[in-house]
């Protein structure tokens, strides 16, 4: 109302201010953007890198090849897809949308997918991981007729089947199939189900894996056990070590998302999203902490000629 009687200067001048508050309002979500941005930018490579050189080195050194080895190398296949499918599509997606003036909805879906794809296939691999060390060392007895190459196939094989159909219900062509985005709702839920069943069984299972190793070690010192037993032991309880410190590098990237969403923070989705990415870097990292002949491989320690010989 009191517009309307306002002079056209001061109606121009109410407009520069209103600009001017807008452009003031977005500028910590610029400086977020751009700071992730760089970021994602800097670990990208190195992400796909240290993962691709994770997976050679089980390929390549025969003492790696174990099948927990194995299934790491195979979740590494999703830590590296971060790197060359999410992190890419997340830099584009940023960099667009801090341009402004561009219509993002392609860049953005197409992350999304990335993304959903990943994720699911990376939870239902620790999953995999986990059930590995479960058999090894609770039931030992049943190991070689339940771990075996063919199993291992056909559960990745079956994981990725599963993240690549939610993937493909969440695209845009079949919200216009189905009425109602029913292809969303039956892939939230699919999701949910998943994130859940991955949650409850490995909490479970190292529950279950503390006390038995603790049994375990109760009974090497109490009783006599036979030396290639003891050895035996040993080697798979530095495996479940090995499981247990990525599971945790998870927990702690997911965390960190989950507070800032619980608590609110202004402007920390970039970097919720950024983090959850991080622990694709991570992983490899852990791998090599734990053991020796990855590090050798990855980092490349020892000389060419050395590398030969071994």
């Amino acid at each position: 109302m009191n517009l309307s009687a306002s002079s056209p200067g001061n109606i121009s001048q109410a407009i520069t201010n209103i600009s001017m508050d807008s452009e003031v309002l977005n500028v910590p979500h610029k400086v977020t953007y751009i700071i992730t941005i760089i970021f994602n930018s800097i670990t990208c490579p190195i992400t796909v890198a240290l993962n691709l050189r994770a997976i050679m080195a089980v390929k390549r050194r025969p003492r790696l090849q174990s099948y927990a080895n194995i299934l790491l190398a195979c979740l590494a296949v999703t830590d590296a897809l971060t790197g060359f499918l999410v992190q890419p599509t997340y830099i584009i997606w940023k960099i667009v949308r801090t341009l402004g003036g561009i219509n993002t909805d392609t860049i953005y879906n197409l992350h999304n997918s990335f993304i959903v794809a990943v994720t699911l296939s990376s939870a239902l691999h620790l999953m995999l991981v986990t059930c590995e060390r479960l058999i090894a060392i609770k039931y030992t007895f049943l190991y070689p007729y339940l771990v075996t190459t063919l199993n291992i196939k056909v559960a990745v094989t079956a994981f990725w089947v599963l993240s690549l159909f939610c993937t493909i219900l969440r695209r845009p062509f079949v919200d216009q199939l189905l009425n109602d985005g029913i292809g969303k709702k039956i892939c939230n839920v699919i999701i949910f189900i998943v994130m859940i069943s991955c949650i409850v069984f490995m909490v479970t299972s190292y529950a279950i894996l503390c006390k038995e190793t603790a049994h375990q070690q109760k009974r090497i010192k109490t009783q006599l056990v036979l030396r290639e037993e003891v050895e035996r032991f040993f080697k798979e309880k530095k495996a479940l070590k090995t499981t247990v410190y990525v599971v945790g590098a998870v927990l702690l990237c997911f965390s960190s998302g989950a507070v800032s969403t619980i608590l609110y923070i202004p402007h920390s989705a970039p970097w919720i999203i950024t983090i959850v990415m991080l622990n694709s870097l991570l992983n490899p990292l852990v791998y090599c902490w734990r053991q020796k002949e990855m590090r050798k491989f990855v980092f490349q320690i020892s000389s060419p000629a050395v590398a030969a010989v071994d």
